[in-house]
């Protein structure tokens, strides 16, 4: 009697086992532990290259005050970028068109000036030459701008890859040529008129000496 208990007991767990099993099997597996957020993308400059530096986000920054024409902004942001790295011809460049832009050609003369004797690509410094060249050449220093557009076209003779106008300079040394003759010849002209003139005001004085004496 005691046996059979013992066998009716062991059934009835095996079937609260069995009964189980199912309900655990359909129980939701639990959650997943959440990704994490992905990484942010690495910063670039503007020709595509990672990692942005102080330097060329100033000059970014700069460049878009000068597209919004913000002329100060832009000045103050080249500026900064020249005292993070005054060894790069870049920021000086910039810094030259945002001050012909503001009617200071004396500054930007000085900017691009120094601009030379910094690191840089040709093509950039192909840029420089150009703008001094046609800076002069507004100042109407005709000298200086012959001699400025004869250092540029040498420059891109020497450096073919630099791009640039190689036209350029021969055109604007014949315009050049031209002005400065005009200059001379107007020159000489005014002088036979202020000549002319004084003879005239000679003649009319005399004149009024004879009118006098013969009263």
């Amino acid at each position: 009697m005691q046996d059979r208990s013992l066998a009716v007991i062991a059934s009835l767990a095996l079937a609260v086992v069995v009964s189980a099993a199912p309900v655990a099997a359909q129980q939701s597996p639990a959650a997943p532990e959440a990704a994490p957020a992905a990484a942010a993308p690495p910063r670039k400059d503007a020709n595509g290259r990672g990692g942005v530096t102080p330097y060329t986000e100033q000059i970014m920054k700069g460049q878009a005050s000068f597209v919004a024409r913000d002329i100060p902004g832009a000045i103050a942001a080249f500026q900064e970028a020249i005292k993070l790295d005054p060894s790069k011809m870049l920021g000086f460049y910039r810094l030259g068109e945002a001050m012909l832009e503001s009617g200071n050609a004396a500054e930007a003369e000085t900017a691009w000036t120094t601009a030379l004797g910094k690191k840089g690509p040709d093509e950039l410094q192909a840029k420089v030459l150009f703008c001094l060249a046609d800076l002069r050449e507004r100042q109407k220093n005709w000298q200086a701008a012959r001699e400025a557009w004869g250092a540029y076209g040498a420059f891109l003779t020497s450096n073919p890859k630099a791009g640039g106008y190689p036209a350029t300079p021969t055109e604007r040394q014949k315009q050049i040529d031209r002005r400065m003759k005009d200059e001379k010849d107007y020159v000489a002209v005014k002088e036979r008129i202020v000549q002319r003139e004084a003879e005239r005001q000679k003649e009319a004085e005399e004149n009024a000496k004879k009118d006098k004496l013969n009263r």
